[in-house]
């Protein structure tokens, strides 16, 4: 493929606090290709999107812009050179219509001083006819579909004359009809001479579309490839790399008979996120939920703790039939949440660290049943021991949960839960955030809760986190649990195979 130069990035590296994200990474992208951009999760793909479209500088190497050296020390500076980025999260006002979202951020056509709207909507039919699409503009970007706000942004790109679009998983939320007026559209662009960044955990739509692909694994790039001399087995053998599991404390094995704790079945949501999962989580197991972006890990563990409605299915605790229909139903059931984001969903950032410790068991604490005030010595003796079970470093419990380091924060929402004694844990992300001593803490933490019995549902975007942790690891892939590994089957390959390979077929017996 003999095509000139556009875009050239060398020798980047980006570093955060404790994390390498990218490290020296050198790629070169070619004027009107499609080029792809893949790797597991926390491979450096969103980093390095958001540094070619100005959102971060690098803080070592440079770009390349057309031969040029340049610096972007802001999104709008790319866009006017040029590039512009359609974001997995589109980046629309929901109150806006679509007539006006198209202008944001620039000047819209004016007449005597006046916004022209007669001119903005012929700008728009002819960006609708160039891209043969139809979509009512005059309605707010929260009335229209995914993929009609994919195509606005889209119609964003080319009112800037952009030459360069990067697309950051653009299908996630389409269905295949959408989906294939997407690449339609991508194709008819290209063949006008505009050149896609196109990053995506589907392969078989990088095969079906991309000319060339890189692969990134740790923040470091590992091979570029023309799409057409390459396979599957290839790039997942890439993403994997080298299985290093290592660093983590491993789990006890399960102290109990293998009985059923939690048992779900054909669980779907209202949302389509859950379709038709099954499983049993045993007494006194961790079972790690692996997969890829938009898999459905985190909106399954919502659905067991009632914050997603239900369109059918069972949940079983120890045989018994439960209904939960709301978060309060599942705490008194014995579901205990604990969210990606504990600031939004695990602590109550205005009150203090006695506070949320004892917000779910505030009632064991009253003078008496029927008065509502807890007896405040008894509540802080029992705050002071969870804060030493836990080691958790406050210089008082008064103190705001707020002011406290992250994976104190963190033990904070753990130490609740635990004061409630529920059943089975529902971790999103327990570690994300923390430093490797406190991670090592949370670990023996949730392996002491199994030792009591407790079943945990541990999801992490880390494959290697949840391989050396987990006593099985299950699969899912676009709302599907498509497969549940024991540990000593499960491996990087093995579990890559299925998030890439599998097209959200039918469940394959992962109850059990």
């Amino acid at each position: 493929m003999n095509m000139v130069e556009l875009l050239k990035l060398h020798k980047i590296t980006k570093l955060f606090p404790g994390v390498v994200a990218l490290d020296r990474v050198t790629l070169k992208v070619k004027a009107g290709e499609v080029h792809a951009l893949v790797g597991e999760n926390g491979a450096g793909k969103s980093t390095l999107v958001k540094i070619v479209s100005g959102a971060y500088p690098p803080d070592e190497g440079f770009l390349l812009w057309k031969g040029e050296k340049i610096i972007f020390s802001h999104p709008s500076q790319a866009q006017r050179q040029g590039i512009f980025t359609v974001h997995q999260q589109r980046q629309l006002v929901p109150l806006f219509s679509g007539y006006e979202n198209l202008f944001v951020g620039r000047a819209y056509p004016q007449r005597k001083g006046v916004i022209s709207w007669r001119e903005v909507k012929r700008i728009a039919k002819e960006l609708r006819k160039k891209l043969g699409i139809e979509i009512d503009l005059s309605l707010p970007a929260s009335m229209l579909t995914p993929a009609e706000r994919t195509m606005v942004e889209i119609m964003r790109a080319l009112l800037v004359r952009a030459e360069l679009i990067i697309l950051d998983e653009p299908t996630a939320s389409l269905s295949e009809d959408e989906t294939h007026k997407l690449f339609e559209i991508i194709k008819q662009l290209r063949e006008r001479g505009t050149t896609f960044l196109y990053v995506s955990h589907r392969l078989e739509e990088v095969f079906a579309l991309c000319d060339r692909i890189t692969v990134l694994r740790n923040g470091r790039l590992i091979k570029t490839l023309e799409t057409s001399r390459t396979s599957k087995s290839e790039l997942i053998n890439l993403m994997a790399g080298k299985e290093a599991v290592g660093g983590f404390s491993v789990p006890p094995p399960p102290p109990f008979e293998r009985e059923a704790l939690l048992s779900v079945r054909q669980l779907s949501t209202l949302d389509g996120k859950v379709k038709e999962v099954n499983l049993d989580l045993f007494r006194g197991e961790i079972l790690g939920l692996f997969g890829l972006v938009g898999a459905g890990r985190t909106e399954l563990l919502e659905a067991l703790y009632g914050v997603r409605r239900l369109a059918k299915g069972e949940i079983y605790l120890l045989g018994k039939k439960v209904v939960v229909r709301n978060p309060y139903e599942a705490m008194h059931a014995g579901f205990a949440l604990v969210p990606e984001d504990r600031l939004r969903g695990g602590i109550v950032p205005s009150l203090s660290v006695r506070e949320n410790m004892t917000l779910p068991i505030i009632e064991r604490f009253r003078f008496m049943s029927w008065l509502p005030i807890p007896e405040k010595k008894r509540e802080r003796n029992f705050v002071n021991q969870m804060i030493h079970r836990l080691k958790i470093k406050a210089a008082s419990p008064e103190q705001s949960v707020t002011s406290l380091s992250g994976g104190n924060q963190q033990k904070v929402v753990l130490a609740k839960w635990i004061a409630r004694e529920a059943r089975v844990f529902l971790c999103d992300e327990p570690t994300q955030g923390v430093d490797v001593g406190v991670r090592r803490e949370i670990y023996e933490l949730l392996y002491g809760l199994t030792r009591e019995g407790v079943g945990i549902l541990f999801v992490s975007s880390d494959l290697e986190e949840v391989l050396a942790v987990s006593h099985r690891i299950g699969v899912m892939v676009r709302g599907r649990l498509v497969k549940i590994l024991p540990r000593k089957e499960a491996s990087f390959q093995s579990i890559l195979s299925l998030c890439y390979g599998v097209e959200g077929g039918k469940d394959e017996g992962c109850a059990g």
